[in-house]
């Protein structure tokens, strides 16, 4: 029997928080595919775009949605942007989901479902959708060659730590437990301590 594939990607949800981005939010709307979903939330506030924007979104693989939030009283939009990420969430299994917005105060959303088990970014452009664990893998290989671990030791420090960024089906507590007991089966308990204090800080 021929194995499965598994290659199919992952859907991408894309949740614009226009009041806050504007046009800016929009670089590397380009880049998508036919499997990626951009949902546009505008307000009153912020209603109108630049034909620049409007030749992009219409050239773009993604699929589009808007919609229009009444802004009756405030943080309207935000309370409507972060409602439908939770339905999103329960619809559809597996997919990964990203804020378009440069408002820290939808952090308080992406806390609640990491400790359910469920990782949300929020990124100031759709550009940044795929930068983070590059940026991260870099910071992992800093930290890890200051301990002076032999060639292989380090590769596999690096791999098991920048493997963990991907996981998002266990809490961070999980995931740190995870990590420490693939460190002891490789190092021993007594040198884990070591290379453990050192990388945990990534493990969230």
């Amino acid at each position: 029997m021929p194995a499965k594939n598994n290659s199919k990607k992952k859907r991408r949800y894309f949740l614009v928080d226009y009041e806050n981005v504007k046009t800016e939010g929009f670089q590397g709307i380009d880049e998508l595919e036919k499997s990626d979903t951009v949902i546009i939330f505008y307000s009153a506030n912020a209603d109108k775009m630049t034909f620049q924007l409007h030749t992009q979104i219409i050239e773009t693989k993604a699929k589009i949605s808007y919609f229009g939030v009444e802004t009756i009283g405030q943080n309207a939009l935000d309370f409507q942007l972060s409602s439908y990420i939770g339905y999103i969430i329960g619809k559809k299994s597996g997919c990964e989901c990203f804020i378009v917005s440069n408002d820290r105060g939808f952090e308080n959303v992406c806390n609640f479902w990491r400790k359910n088990g469920v990782r949300i970014r929020i990124i100031p452009d759709i550009s940044k959708c795929g930068k983070e664990a590059n940026a991260k893998k870099s910071e992992i290989k800093a930290v890890v060659r200051e301990l002076g671990l032999e060639k292989d030791n380090e590769d596999f420090v690096i791999g098991l730590v920048s493997d963990s960024l991907k996981i998002d089906n266990l809490t961070a507590p999980r995931l740190k437990n995870r990590v420490n007991q693939e460190l002891c089966k490789q190092f021993g308990s007594e040198r884990t301590k070591t290379i453990y204090a050192a990388v945990k800080q990534f493990i969230k």
